[in-house]
């Protein structure tokens, strides 16, 4: 048992002090071996003297093999806290280690252009993800756990850049700070995979902190998607990314306006939403909008809301796939009479 101690990684500051008188003064008691017995019995009593002599005559045997044992033991913990005072003199400090090796928290934002600024289109940087050494359960989990980054896959196909999804070299593996991703998350939550962002690839963590605009591999229109998340933890796990060219379909949320305009939902009547989202096709130059407004003014109870009731921006059109009775919600709420009756509920319990 104790030969296995070391290997538990215990430190030599912890070693347990061994003392032998403790186990001598148990030892020359002899009601240690008979209960009752005092050494001035065996004294006396030549007789009990003989029969501890014929049956304990191996305690010094033991005394000596124990101290073997611990001798050794103690022998074996100073080897292996030798060791570890080697490995940590040689091992250079964890700042020094951190200072340096680049952070990807410390990676800036890529510049964008003026003109897909204006589109509503931001930045968003990664880095290229290695197939032989970053890629399976163990290699992604250390990205995560250890460089606080999100392995993902470029997929999809783009006409404008001869891109094709059939082709295997298509798909791109990369790996995203964290601290990208979960800033986007704080500022659209879940309207985060119905944006688009040009996501600039690098080689690495360095050629990003360079920042000089020439030393990225490239840069492709992208629509975040297929994001997975830890079932307990709730972290993120996985964020894919696919390639966003004018004219492919793209979810835009739905978004209520004017809703103290409507009757219905002034007394107490509320949206039960159906469809939170809407298949749309941005045109080429046009603003992609971040949701697509429904008009609540003079709504009334069991109103159906359907596609009609949506204002599309300039530019953005609903996609063939959606019909014309396309659901987005229905009104519910209490009628004129019910609200009556609960009045007269609430007076006869004054009363």
């Amino acid at each position: 048992v104790r030969s296995s101690i070391p290997a538990l990684g215990v430190s030599g500051g912890a070693v347990r002090q061994f003392s032998s008188e403790a186990p001598a003064a148990a030892n020359t008691d002899p009601a240690v071996k008979v209960q009752g017995v005092s050494a001035e019995d065996l004294e006396s009593n030549p007789n009990l003297a003989s029969f501890f002599a014929a049956n304990f005559e191996d305690d010094k045997a033991s005394e000596d093999d124990a101290d073997d044992e611990d001798e050794l033991f103690l022998a074996m913990m100073g080897g292996a806290a030798a060791a570890e005072d080697a490995e940590e003199q040689q091992a250079p400090p964890a700042a020094a280690q951190e200072a340096a090796a680049p952070s990807a928290a410390t990676v800036p934002l890529p510049a964008i252009d003026d003109a897909l600024a204006a589109r509503n289109i931001r930045p968003l940087a990664s880095f290229l993800r290695s197939r032989e050494s970053e890629d399976g359960t163990r290699a992604c989990n250390a990205l995560r756990e250890v460089h606080r980054q999100i392995p993902g896959v470029i997929y999809g196909s783009d006409p404008t850049k001869d891109i094709f999804s059939k082709d295997y070299e298509s798909n791109v593996t990369v790996k995203t700070p964290w601290n990208q991703i979960q800033r986007e998350l704080d500022r659209y939550h879940h309207g985060f995979e119905s944006r688009v962002y040009e996501l600039t690839v690098y080689k690495d963590e360095e050629a990003a902190l360079a920042n000089d605009g020439s030393n990225y591999l490239y840069k492709q229109l992208v629509r975040p998607a297929n994001m997975q998340r830890h079932p307990i933890q709730n972290k993120i796990y996985c964020v894919n990314f696919l390639r966003y060219h004018p004219g492919r379909p793209i979810r835009i949320p739905i978004r209520f306006i004017n809703e103290e305009e409507s009757p219905a939902l002034k007394r107490g009547g509320y949206i039960v939403p159906i469809n939170k989202t809407v298949e749309c096709i941005v045109e080429d130059g046009a603003v992609i909008p971040e949701s697509i407004d429904l008009e609540c003014t003079g709504l009334q109870l069991k109103a159906k809301l359907r596609l009609d009731n949506l204002y599309f921006p300039e530019g953005v059109r609903p996609s063939g796939r959606v019909k014309d009775d396309h659901l987005v919600g229905i009104i519910y709420g209490k009628t004129a009479g019910e609200d009556e009756e609960d009045a007269a509920t609430e007076e006869e319990a004054a009363a």
